[in-house]
This record gives structure tokens, C-alpha cells and sequence, in this order.
């Protein structure tokens, strides 16, 4: 199956995260995969073709530029640190993938209802998925994902991600959580992909080269929480034992 990442990181925001850490980790353990950068440079021109992109709805728009070339799509936020190999993402069975979002630290919801003639499902916190890295086999997907995001993500409250848990819940895809589970709690909660350990990962250990929390494998960790802040270094995030490990061995 031909497979490609993707990011988009503006020249504002480079300064704000780690983004060398990012390249470098992805690459390290996926060597034979293509990450594609879009720069600055590709968002003028992708917003001067469709003026109402704008950093909180252009993910399926970027997307797009790409799905017809490859097989499986995977949209990561550059905020991404990698521990491991993406083995769950990479098996591809299913029109989409994404990661459980439930943590300890903040949590967020989708009440029921109407948007502009659109159904809004019930989404408990539990089951509200993190948009910070998706993929897709489906090139539908990325279709209605651009269009509910230039419709409704400046009007709900996590913008393209509250767009994403919309279509996520609708049943329309074959779905996937990577972390094998919504709830950390959950016997088939596998592995920690993006958000589920945020508040915990003071609680990681290394052992034999691989990170894992609650004894189970950390795949990637996701800075979340606001795009206009300094995000933390690996440092200033995880016991030295690890962040030690990640310079010496990853970068």
C-alpha cells in the first residue's frame, strides 16, 4: 500500500515547537515512508485557491492535494513526538483511523443537535476522538471533511476537530481507534498514541529501548493544548531517563 504523511507548519509557528524533534523521531522509525512538509509557501497557495482555509479547517484540504497518488493518507500534527513504529496505523483496515483522546487533563463532549441542517451525534468525552493525527484510505472522507470544514468548523467550539468527531460518529466509515480502545481504563486499550497520557507521562518508563506508560507501548506523544503557545521540549516533558534517550538515540 503507498503511504504518505503529512504536515503543515507556517513560519510563525516554527519557533513554537520542536519541529526537528518531530521530523527527525517520524523518520527514524519510519525510514520507508514519505512525510511530506507543507510550508508556508503551499498554505498561500492553497489559500489563495480556497480563501476560507485558515489554520483551524485546512487538514482534508491539504489532504486532498495528495490522496490521488497514494493509497493511505495520514495527516500529523508537527507537535508529534514518535517513540515507536505507527504498527496499528500502518494495517490500514479501515476508512479512517484516529486516537482516543480521553485523559486526566482536559476533556470535551458534543452535545446533540443541528448545525445548518446538519446533524450533530451525541459525543461523550469517552468517546470524542483527537484530530491531531488521522488517516484515511478514503478518498470520500477527505471529501466530506472539506466540506463540513469550510461550512462548520469557525462555528463549533474545537473547530475541524468537532468537524472530524461529526463524520467520525455518523457511521458512514469503517473506524478505527489506534489505541485500541477510547478509555485508557479498558482491557483493550493497547498502546498510547496522542493524548490519552496527558498528565502522565512523568509516569513513563524506558525499558529496553521502547517508552511505554501502564506498561504499555508509547507509539507518539502529542503537545496538545493551543496553537499560539511555546510548546514544551522533550525535556521539559518526561523524566530525564527518557528525554536522555530520545536525544542520544533518535535525533
Amino acid at each position: 500500500m503507498k503511504t504518505i504523511f503529512f504536515t503543515w507548519i507556517s513560519d510563525d509557528y516554527r519557533p513554537r515547537i520542536d519541529f526537528n524533534s518531530f521530523y527527525k523521531s517520524f523518520k527514524y522509525f519510519h525510514p520507508d515512508i514519505e512525510l511530506v512538509v507543507f510550508d508556508s509557501a503551499i498554505i498561500n497557495m492553497v489559500k489563495k485557491e480556497k480563501p476560507w482555509v485558515n489554520h483551524v479547517n485546512c487538514k482534508a484540504s491539504f489532504a486532498k492535494l495528495l490522496y490521488n497518488d497514494y493509497d493511505l493518507v495520514v495527516n500529523v500534527d508537527s507537535d508529534f513526538y514518535f517513540f515507536d513504529r505507527c504498527y496499528e496505523l500502518l494495517e490500514a483496515d479501515y476508512d479512517i483511523a484516529a486516537c482516543a483522546n480521553y485523559n486526566i487533563v482536559q476533556n470535551v463532549s458534543i452535545r446533540p443537535g443541528f448545525l445548518d441542517g446538519y446533524y450533530l451525534p451525541p459525543v461523550d468525552i469517552k468517546h470524542y476522538v483527537q484530530g491531531g493525527m488521522i488517516a484515511s484510505t478514503s478518498k470520500a472522507f477527505w471529501d466530506e471533511f472539506e466540506i463540513l470544514s469550510e461550512k462548520l468548523a469557525l462555528k463549533l467550539p474545537i473547530y475541524e476537530n468537532d468537524v472530524f468527531n461529526i463524520i467520525w460518529h455518523s457511521n458512514k466509515y469503517k473506524t478505527k481507534v489506534l489505541d485500541g480502545d477510547y478509555d485508557y481504563h479498558s482491557e483493550n486499550f493497547k498502546c498510547y498514541y496522542n493524548c490519552s497520557s496527558l498528565g502522565r507521562i512523568h509516569q513513563c518508563q524506558l525499558i529496553d529501548d521502547h517508552v511505554y506508560l501502564d506498561n504499555k507501548p508509547m507509539r507518539s506523544y502529542h503537545i496538545a493544548h493551543g496553537w499560539a503557545r511555546r510548546k514544551e521540549r522533550m525535556h521539559e516533558l518526561f523524566p530525564s531517563e527518557i528525554s536522555e534517550w530520545f536525544y542520544k538515540k533518535i535525533l
